[in-house]
């Protein structure tokens, strides 16, 4: 997988796999995104670039919360995808790889910190004045976004406290535990991971039974983190990563969730199903030695039916 060593790329370290289970790495890269920060980010377009890649969950719900917060025009994007080579590269034609010298996301962590010692992970928000990776937290930058924006309050103070609840139970239960499905290396880890995902999605099944959004009629920051995950789930989780014991479709309530914000203003542009493929299929996992991208599963995401 490579990571840094002390600033430099070491393209065999890797701290991801232990004893056959797949353990995320916390960052520790600190957050600099103060009231100075959320000024700029509304009144000094192009100074911050969004690094972010169109296959990762993460880097999708940042996408999101950029598009609903009215800042696309503020904020450009930085792609990174293709073949991890040295981790995430930076594809050609962006506001950082114009400039020439910057082809890979790590080299942005060794100019932030050039002792940086991790995982060079996306998404980042960059400042191109102060030349510094702002954060590499979705979480913070979602936030940042959501603050600094036109569009709706997707944290209410009310709520804050149970949505970050929710979000911490949905990462643990469902977005990064198929990550441990579909990178474990023993049976038993598998199957726990396996049992985790589906009883999680058993639970927002009920949750989402009755009402439209995970806190009711209002759109959250837990229902775009919730939907990034969804979203790839029978594209790559169900099939690249053997989540095989049901599908998003099978499940009513979260397939109509799923669809409903899908279909919202601007979130259908941000989903690219070709590269969420092309990002797990061959980038992500160790059982796929010959790098065969699967077919897309025919869904139709904007049917309209029961929403």
């Amino acid at each position: 997988m490579g990571m840094l060593i002390d600033g430099r790329w070491d393209q065999n370290a890797d701290r991801s796999m232990l004893s056959g289970t797949y353990r995320r790495e916390a960052s520790v890269l600190a957050t600099i995104i103060d009231a100075d920060v959320l000024h700029a980010l509304r009144h000094d377009p192009d100074r911050f670039v969004l690094i972010a890649s169109a296959s990762c969950p993460w880097s999708h719900a940042t996408v999101i919360v950029r598009q609903l917060s009215e800042l696309s025009d503020n904020v450009p994007i930085q792609w990174a995808g293709g073949r991890r080579i040295e981790g995430y590269g930076l594809l050609p034609e962006g506001p950082i790889t114009r400039l020439g010298n910057i082809k890979h996301a790590h080299q942005l962590y060794s100019l932030t910190d050039p002792t940086y010692t991790g995982r060079a992970t996306v998404p980042m928000l960059w400042d191109s004045k102060r030349q510094l990776v702002l954060s590499n937290s979705s979480a913070d930058i979602i936030l940042a976004f959501n603050q600094a924006g036109r569009g709706p309050e997707l944290r209410p103070d009310n709520l804050a406290s149970e949505i970050d609840k929710l979000t911490s139970q949905i990462f643990d239960g469902l977005s990064n535990a198929v990550y441990r499905a579909g990178k474990a290396e023993r049976q038993g880890e598998y199957d726990d991971a396996v049992d985790t995902v589906f009883d999680t999605m058993d639970r927002l099944e009920d949750r989402l039974m009755d009402q439209r959004f995970l806190f009711g009629d209002n759109l959250t920051t837990a229902d775009i983190r919730l939907f990034a995950t969804l979203v790839r789930f029978d594209t790559v989780y169900a099939t690249h990563f053997r989540c095989t014991r049901k599908r998003l479709v099978d499940y009513p309530a979260l397939w109509r969730f799923t669809r409903r914000i899908y279909q919202g203003p601007g979130v259908k542009e941000t989903v690219n199903f070709e590269e969420i493929r092309f990002g797990y299929y061959v980038n992500d996992g160790s059982h796929n030695p010959f790098g065969i991208i699967a077919q897309q599963p025919q869904i139709n995401w904007d049917c309209r039916d029961g929403l």
